[in-house]
């Protein structure tokens, strides 16, 4: 059956720019989203997204006619799903968004058809909720379907790139599904299409995002152990990485994004007797902030201070606070009977764990007037070139550098006391 016309479920980060690419391939495409606030903005000709690259396809993409949005899928001859798959309280994962898609496809969903999650999920998603939801409305998952899983290839802040140049690996219930969605991603991507069986796609994309979780945890690890032996860190990591096979990643306050503090659970909970050592990762990444803050308190940072969070997104440049270590800070702060203000530079509101959505200040002065100390938790590059005046306003003098981006140099001459991650105290 040939593809002309393509439904891609779920707007988000993944799914709009893959719909816009698309789009621009030639297909006639239709993006459908549960948020009335995402489809009015696309209605009215605004991307949701602020990355500039993916605002100009999106753009191009809604102007040609070949993208059109709506709440709901409609009839394709393919079908993309790309919506959120998180981790509950208990850490076990949500995936009340793929089976309603699922269904919600189910619905249109017309014989010969190729339905494809690119959703990061559990080992058997593919097979037991996607195909076990079109199973449930009387279709034969293998021989009048095609079900692939193709995980989605994105890092945000080069969105488009990644889409367009990585390789994809496209895991079938049959060889021949994993062909037709092979011959679709080569249309109109750059990079090659590997396939697979779709639990080889599925733990390969959690492996993926497993492996760099437990590298940046043995990074924060080195880090504790430089401070705790007054070794500077990053010096030993320098030369450690001198070794042609060594390459050990720069320690930070956490882990943040949709995937990286997600994804290692979903194979937790699979093979929890084989899998302590990604618990372990996951619980030192996750400690990190509370790291930050007891170095803080042994500094003489006292209970009931204020203090000023510099950095509300899970990563430098970006507007995307989710799952960030900052959040982890918040808690730890609120928790330890602290009072607190966050800035950054392109996060304007913060969702606590509470559900309570908190001010971002826009105004860095405004954070830091004051305040006891100050907690650098994003690596924006503004925060890189910060000069001793802008901290005046605080009352305090004490800052943690939680990636070791500020001019410690300066800072110190200045009379502030500066505490790098992976440095030890200085006398």
């Amino acid at each position: 059956m040939k593809i002309e016309t393509i439904c891609v479920v779920g707007l988000g980060y993944v799914g709009l720019p893959t719909a816009a690419l698309l789009a621009r391939a030639g297909y006639r495409v239709h993006g459908a989203d549960v948020s009335a606030a995402v489809i009015d903005a696309l209605s009215s000709g605004r991307c949701p997204l602020a990355e500039n690259d993916v605002a100009a396809i999106v753009d191009q993409a809604l102007k040609s006619g070949n993208l059109t949005v709506g709440l709901a899928p409609v009839r394709a001859d393919a079908y993309i799903i790309c919506v959120p798959t998180p981790v509950l309280p208990d850490r076990s994962a949500d995936l009340s968004m793929v089976r309603a898609a699922a269904r919600a496809c189910a619905a249109v969903i017309e014989r010969g058809a190729l339905v494809i999650l690119e959703s990061t999920s559990p080992i058997g998603t593919t097979r037991d909720v996607v195909g076990g939801e079109l199973a449930a409305h009387g279709w034969d998952v293998n021989a009048d379907l095609d079900i692939c899983y193709c995980p989605e290839r994105v890092f945000p802040g080069a969105t488009v790139r990644e889409i367009l140049q990585n390789d994809r690996l496209v895991g079938g219930l049959t060889s021949r599904a994993a062909a037709r969605a092979k011959a679709l991603y080569e249309s109109f991507c750059e990079g090659s299409a590997l396939t697979a069986d779709a639990e080889v796609a599925e733990f390969s994309k959690l492996m993926e995002n497993t492996y760099r979780d437990v590298n940046i945890a043995l990074a924060n690890v080195f880090a504790r152990i430089g401070e705790d032996l007054g070794v500077d860190v990053h010096d030993v990591i320098a030369l450690a990485n001198r070794h042609p096979r060594v390459n050990v990643l720069r320690p930070g306050p956490g882990v943040g994004g949709h995937c990286i503090p997600v994804d290692p659970w979903f194979l937790i909970n699979a093979a929890p007797g084989p899998s302590d050592l990604l618990r372990v990762a996951r619980d030192v990444n996750d400690g990190q902030a509370a790291r930050l803050l007891d170095r803080a308190e042994a500094a003489g940072l006292a209970r009931g201070d204020d203090v000023a969070i510099l950095g509300a997104a899970y990563r430098g440049n970006l507007d995307d606070p989710r799952e960030s270590p900052s959040l982890a800070m918040l808690h730890n702060l609120n928790e330890r009977g602290y009072r607190w203000r966050i800035h950054d530079p392109f996060v304007r509101r913060l969702a606590m764990e509470t559900g309570e959505t908190v001010e971002v200040r826009p105004a860095i002065a405004d954070a830091l007037e004051g305040a006891d100390a100050a907690i650098v938790m994003t690596d924006h590059a503004e925060y890189r070139t910060l000069a001793p005046a802008v901290f005046a306003p605080m009352a305090g003098k004490l800052i943690i550098d939680g990636h070791r981006i500020l001019s410690e140099r300066a800072l110190v001459e200045a009379g502030y006391q500066v505490l790098p991650i992976g440095a030890a105290k200085r006398a």
